[in-house]
């Protein structure tokens, strides 16, 4: 638990977030404040997903001079100058990133501080950093959360490198929609970050209901600064929708990715206006600048009434492409009770007997994105009945990565992520994401969390230890009150360095299959008079980077 940031927005080819860009430029910091394992690192990377072979590129004609016309026309467009870095832009490259841009409001042409995009094979980062193969794009530069104690204000310490956006080559073996999302998520990151952080501003982070965090370092002392962070509300099912190559966890990790999840749904997700009221306004006024891309329905009043109403719309056309969208559309979030009812209407649909071999297909495929096990129950039914091959679903990319086999053997394995210790009215908390709890339930697992607290370099025995139990799945934000489940009292030695250690063991009811991720940890200290939760109104401020003399702008 940390709050330094860097902004790759899509890496790592288990879709997890990696935080921390230029990590030798951060080491100073992480010494200061030496607290958690887990260091929420902001400059902007992107998250990953399996790559795609791309298709072999044979350009016809004088290649030279068409490439510099294309980044001509995109320079005169849209205000930046195509740089190649080590590799060039392709032609195929820059018509994609026209396509992008079109989409985008004039907003976002010629951003202050913004001069260039920049064409790399990969991040450049040093030896001890993460691992780079599959980060399709960046933007930089990297920032630092701090509080500062004796002025008793928030500060967002940006890195005196330029504002800058660079694409890598795994951007450009994505499918064509997810490679258009990730350049405008980037391009979100920028106008962020050129308006003086609006995804820091008081009015974002009480809509989107984050909390500040202080973090106390494991050297620090009663006077000394200390590092914040912006928590999720697990009460809260539903943060900004993500692209379906996203984890479901990914708008909670901080305001900044909840802010460019939110730009790209604002483009293209056609029921975000109805499941984040809020954020759309937001983003209409302060980003959009009144551009609308889909037209508000008048006759509905909530989300649940207008998928409702689309879907029987559909259903009674034959439309089962519609169907199968509105089913992406609502894979995106975490709605359980809308799930289930829905499920039940596709089973009542599809019958006893097929009548269509197309709509059973697109119909039994539209399911795997939806996030309960009876999605599941319907397509093993089917596939008893013959009406739709295996095959057909290990061909689809989200079918098969919610398969038996996928999740058992790797997406089963993956740890918590994102641990924070704090104390609240009395009580002691840890919070961390599990990314795979939604998918575990969907297979009909049930999940159990055992933590240990013991004393560091103080012999084996622990200082207390417990679990937590739930078979309801959820939206991959986990609260558990310690005391509550150690099940007894126990006392918390102040002052010393302690850790904690999280494991996860999902056991099927049915078959008593057992599979245990790798266990996680972190590391902090107590001090009675030590305050956790910070204002709802932090009021953070834009400041220099810590060795430069100018402003950012």
């Amino acid at each position: 638990m940390v709050a330094i940031v860097i902004t790759i927005c899509y890496a790592g080819n288990n879709n997890f977030i990696f935080w921390g860009t230029y990590f030798m430029q951060m080491i100073k910091i992480i010494f200061l404040f030496f607290v958690l394992v887990m260091v929420n690192n902001s400059a902007l990377f992107a998250q990953d997903s399996p790559a795609s072979k791309r298709s072999f590129y044979e350009y016809k004609g004088n290649y030279g001079e068409q490439l510099d016309k294309k980044k001509s026309a995109f320079t005169n467009a849209f205000g930046y100058e195509l740089v190649d870095m080590g590799r060039s832009w392709a032609p195929d490259e820059v018509e994609i990133l026209q396509l992008a841009f079109k989409q985008l409001p004039s907003t976002f042409y010629g951003i202050s501080g913004v001069k260039s995009l920049y064409r790399l094979d990969s991040i450049v980062l040093d030896s001890e950093q993460i691992p780079t193969d599959d980060i399709p794009a960046a933007t930089l530069p990297a920032f630092s959360t701090i509080y500062e104690h004796t002025t008793k204000s928030y500060k967002v310490f940006v890195d005196r490198k330029n504002l800058r956006v660079e694409f890598y080559n795994p951007l450009f073996y994505e499918d064509r929609s997810a490679l258009i999302n990730i350049i405008q998520h980037e391009m979100a990151h920028a106008f962020d970050m050129a308006k003086g952080f609006l995804s820091f501003s008081d009015e974002w982070i009480s809509l989107t209901k984050f909390r500040v965090l202080h973090i106390f370092a494991l050297d620090g002392d009663r006077d000394s600064n200390s590092i914040y962070t912006l928590l999720n509300d697990p009460a809260i099912d539903n943060y900004a929708p993500v692209s379906i190559r996203n984890l479901p966890t990914y708008s909670r990790l901080n305001p900044q990715e909840d802010f460019a999840n939110s730009v790209t749904a604002y483009i293209h997700y056609p029921y975000f206006r109805y499941t984040h009221p809020s954020r759309y306004e937001f983003l209409k006024k302060n980003v959009f600048a009144g551009k609308e891309y889909f037209l508000e329905d008048s006759t509905v009043n909530s989300f649940e009434e207008k998928i409702q109403s689309d879907l029987d719309n559909a259903l009674a056309n034959g439309q089962w492409d519609d169907v199968r969208n509105i089913f992406i559309e609502l894979g995106r979030g975490y709605y359980p009770g809308l799930e289930k009812r829905i499920i039940s209407q596709i089973k009542e649909t599809l019958g006893t007997m097929s009548v269509s071999r197309e709509k059973d297909r697109i119909l039994a495929l539209g399911t795997c994105y939806l996030n309960q096990p009876e999605g599941l129950e319907l397509r093993k039914d089917l596939i008893r009945a013959g009406r739709v091959s295996v095959k057909t679903f290990l061909k689809d990319q989200k079918c098969f990565r919610i398969a038996r086999d996928f999740f058992e053997k790797n997406l089963s394995k993956w740890s918590a992520s994102n641990l924070y210790f704090y104390q609240d009215g009395g009580k002691s908390f840890l919070q961390f994401t599990d990314p795979v709890l939604p998918t575990a339930h969907v297979r009909g697992f049930d999940t159990e969390y055992s933590w240990r607290m013991f004393v560091v370099d103080g012999g084996k025995k622990p200082i207390a230890q417990g679990r937590f139990i739930t078979d309801e799945g959820g939206n991959g934000s986990v609260l558990i009150d310690l005391m509550q489940s150690a099940g007894k009292k126990f006392d918390i030695p102040e002052g010393k360095t302690l850790g904690m250690d999280l494991g996860i063991r999902r056991t099927h009811p049915r078959t008593f299959k057992i599979i245990e991720s790798k266990k996680t940890g972190i590391q902090f200290i107590v001090r009675p008079w030590f305050r956790y939760m910070g204002p709802q109104s932090p009021e953070i401020r834009l400041t220099t980077p810590f060795n430069s003399p100018r402003a950012f702008h």
